[in-house]
């Protein structure tokens, strides 16, 4: 019964090596799977060339170009003041606004007057005396040739003609006297001459005259005070026109003078005279432009933020002034300056942010990332242009890369945004 029990159990096993002997051959191989090549997308900047104009901005506080300190060229008591004269006010050139007790100044030039009156009446009676001296030599004179004639003759004696040469003589010291008398009063008039100019000086003095158009910033006395010479009476700052010394980093400048100078050494004082400045004033809600010129530069360095000052002018800034809409630039405003240079055309423009290392990315004509090397003429801001290494049709990548790899394929959009942002910023 065993060996039946046996013969069952051979079939499936025999099914079973079976299998294992077949199965490995009825297997199929697996499948090769080809990689795939995925691009990345990138936004992108085709080159075209533009204009460009370079422009920096700095900041300053408000100054005027003319102050006036108003002191007193007199001593005395204040005995007027004008309803004007008070902190703020603006007056007009011309406009009397303080006075000083002229009194005594008056009084001073009558004095004068009366001894010029009193030298006048002198040089009349001296005159007068000094003809009949005159008369009293000539009669002398002949009296002295007579005696001598008669002492030739032996009709006289030598003591007569003695008596009368000493009366010729007394008679010249006389007339000599008397012409230097009226010399003397000659001088004299001429000496009070002058002291009534200047009392009359002084007496102008008393009243102070503002100069220009100006606005009063501090008064610092007021009527029935005492003045002293050379004591400020009050200041006040000139309408005219204002001035803002505004800071700019020396390689900010650079840009700006190479526009004006492209291809030679600029001068430095021409160069920042032919840029064109605004300034502005941004309120809380809107911001106010004065069209400015460049007067000058600081001169120096400033040695802790490597800054130079220039000095922009608003010419009549007063003038323009409007009360809703336009604000005067009083003193100590801060302002923002804005240099603007002279148009370059045919430029190529790159943001500044996709120079790394003097390279930029682009995509090459099969679609992949290849470094370029470039060169800059300048930058400012949030461009840079381009002296070398681009060329107008070229494809800057402006996206960020992460772990960019040269070769890599790319799948390159146009970036509208950036061109606007560009033009925006280079001025175009």
């Amino acid at each position: 019964m065993n060996w039946k029990k046996a013969l069952w159990l051979l079939p499936p096993l025999m099914l079973g090596v079976a299998a294992l002997v077949v199965a490995p051959r009825l297997q199929q191989a697996p499948h090769r799977i080809e990689p795939v090549e995925r691009a990345v997308p990138v936004r992108t900047l085709v080159i075209e060339p533009m204009t460009v104009r370079p422009s920096e901005v700095g900041f300053g506080a408000v100054k005027p170009v003319r102050t006036w300190e108003a002191v007193a060229e007199v001593p005395g008591q204040v005995v007027w003041v004008a309803d004007a004269l008070k902190n703020g006010h603006t007056v007009s050139a011309g406009d009397a606004l303080l006075r000083i007790d002229d009194s005594q100044y008056r009084l001073a030039i009558a004095q004068i007057d009366a001894q010029v009156a009193v030298s006048e009446t002198q040089e009349r009676a001296t005159r007068a005396s000094l003809s009949i001296a005159e008369r009293d030599h000539a009669l002398l004179r002949d009296d002295l040739k007579r005696k001598r004639d008669l002492a030739a003759r032996g009709t006289t004696t030598q003591t007569a003609v003695e008596a009368a040469e000493r009366q010729l003589i007394g008679a010249e010291i006389q007339l000599q006297n008397l012409r230097n008398t009226l010399a003397l009063n000659l001088v004299e008039r001429e000496g009070l001459s002058v002291q009534r100019a200047i009392a009359t000086l002084d007496l102008d003095r008393t009243e102070v005259v503002a100069p220009f158009d100006a606005r009063i910033t501090e008064v610092r006395i007021s009527e029935a005070q005492y003045a002293n010479r050379g004591q400020l009476l009050f200041s006040a700052d000139g309408l005219d026109a204002v001035e803002v010394e505004a800071r700019f980093p020396i390689g900010m400048l650079r840009p700006l003078m190479s526009a004006v100078s492209p291809g030679a050494l600029p001068d430095p004082a021409r160069a920042l005279r032919e840029l064109e400045a605004r300034v502005t004033l941004r309120t809380a809600t809107h911001a106010v432009v004065w069209p400015a010129r460049i007067d000058r530069s600081s001169g120096s360095v400033d040695p802790q933020t490597q800054t130079m000052g220039v000095v922009a002018v608003v010419d009549d800034a007063a003038a323009a002034a409007r009360p809703t809409e336009r604000p005067s630039l009083f003193r100590n405003t801060f302002v923002e300056v804005e240099l603007v240079a002279p148009a370059l055309e045919g430029k190529v423009v790159i943001p500044v942010s996709v120079v790394r290392s003097g390279q930029v990315m682009v995509v090459d004509a099969d679609e992949r990332l290849a470094f370029r090397d470039v060169g800059l003429a300048f930058s400012s801001g949030s461009y840079a242009v381009v002296s070398k290494g681009l060329e107008p049709g070229d494809r800057v990548v402006v996206s960020d890369l992460q772990s960019p790899i040269q070769g890599m394929l790319l799948a390159p959009r146009d970036d509208p945004q950036i061109r606007a942002q560009l033009l925006e910023a280079a001025g175009a």
